[in-house]
């Protein structure tokens, strides 16, 4: 089992990254495709899409200038950044909900189910959740409220910190994986626990988690709910990834693609602000704008604080609902509407965004050895890997580094042996 130790000091060290040209250059000097590690036949294939619809191919068309949708989590950089700041309020307790607030975040019966699947101990909603209440009274009163006295380390050494730690991320992967509550359900809610904090703040806490993870050690951990705390749930167990890291290939990709006026817009179901600190300018080598950026957005009040509503008539940015997004912000309001020409992708989350765009040239998916929907594509991948203009590409990365590998075969974290297909 993990110790009970968290690092709380963070150095943001200078990284290596690719960085475009200045906004004016971009769209003036083209520019090929990095070979880096991407496989030898996704970098032809990615060339040559470069090079016959950026300005100049043969497919160009200055009224109908071309562009792309890409995924953020595990396709743009590797690991979740939603859930990278998540672990990072929760390690440090950064909440701004009183107990009344917190204890509205939870409902005993969603969508007529009161419990969490069998893969979750099929615990009691209303079970965990007054645990979790429980156990935020206590940290309220003690560290997170205005009359709290003890210091993070002290309240890290308590039952209920050790317990609130594990069942928190628990839930949210319960409630996702639970049919009939599921990721519509779960998505938004794990974005509920910035309520309070204005868009600044968030923005602030989510550089320090991203430059954090970006230093971590990339590993699997596993934290424990204790033994000695009595609760309704019992004791659960939550294992997570740490670390982030940047892929050099996506930020040239990217930067490539914008220098040959090929327009570069992200589609993700994390937060949109979050998104934005990864993905902006000047920070940690994408450069993609704000205005560029597609994702999950919630309601805020007068005073600029967020709400634990999601934002009224937004749609949610995963499945389906990143077609309905992009038909949405670049078709009808930005008026460009036409079809993207390629996408990236990495799950099932992706595979409406991969295929439902008669007009798409390409699709490429990073394996992450996945059955399900996005398998399916990557058998497609594999099906027409020896043709010159495939659909579907398929490139392989190692989980144990975060750096791509040039063929389609990755290393899952942990492993040794490249797997191609699930």
């Amino acid at each position: 089992m993990k110790r009970w130790f968290w690092p709380f000091v963070w150095i943001c060290i200078p990284l290596a990254l690719s960085v475009s040209s200045c906004e004016k250059n971009e769209y003036v000097l083209p520019a090929s495709l990095d070979r880096l590690n991407w496989s030898e036949k996704n970098h032809q294939v990615l060339s040559q899409l470069i090079e016959e619809n950026g300005m100049g191919g043969r497919y160009y068309n200055p009224f109908k200038a071309p562009y792309v949708v890409l995924d953020w989590d595990q396709t743009c950089a590797h690991l979740d950044v939603e859930e990278a700041l998540m672990r990072y309020q929760m390690f440090h307790l950064r909440y701004k909900m009183n107990r009344e607030e917190f204890a509205g975040l939870f409902q005993n019966n969603i969508h007529g189910i009161t419990r969490l699947s069998a893969g979750f101990q099929n615990i009691l909603l209303a079970d965990i959740h007054q645990d979790l209440i429980n156990d935020y009274h206590f940290l309220y009163d003690h560290f997170i409220g205005p009359e709290g006295t003890m210091s993070l380390q002290d309240i890290q050494e308590t039952p209920q910190y050790q317990d609130f730690v594990v069942k928190v991320p628990f839930l949210y992967e319960g409630y996702c994986a639970t049919p009939g509550i599921g990721e519509a359900y779960g998505y938004p809610w794990v974005l509920y626990l910035l309520a309070g904090h204005t868009t600044a703040e968030v923005k602030a806490m989510a550089f320090e988690a991203i430059s954090y993870e970006l230093n971590n050690p990339l590993s699997k951990q596993i934290l424990q709910s204790p033994a000695n705390l009595e609760t309704a749930a019992g004791v659960v167990s939550y294992s997570y990834k740490t670390g982030l890291r940047v892929l050099p290939e996506m930020q040239n990709l990217i930067t490539t693609f914008r220098r040959n006026g090929i327009d570069v817009f992200i589609v993700s179901a994390s937060y949109k602000p979050v998104v934005e600190v990864f993905s902006g300018a000047g920070t940690f080598g994408y450069n993609v704008p704000a205005s560029h950026v597609i994702a999950m957005e919630l309601a805020v009040d007068g005073a600029g604080r967020i709400l634990p509503e999601y934002k009224a008539g937004w749609v949610q940015t995963f499945r389906q609902g990143k077609v309905e997004a992009i038909h949405r912000v670049i078709k009808t309001e930005l008026g460009r509407n036409w079809d993207p020409i390629f996408s990236a992708g990495d799950s099932d989350g992706d595979y409406e965004m991969c295929t439902g765009f008669p007009d798409m040239k390409l699709s490429l998916i990073w394996n992450r050895v996945k059955g399900g929907d996005i398998g399916s594509l990557c058998i497609h991948a594999v099906e027409e890997a020896a043709s010159t203009s495939p659909r579907f590409i398929l490139q392989g990365r190692n989980e144990n580094t975060g750096v791509a590998l040039p063929g389609p075969e990755s290393i899952l974290l942990g492993k040794t042996e490249p797997q191609l297909l699930h």
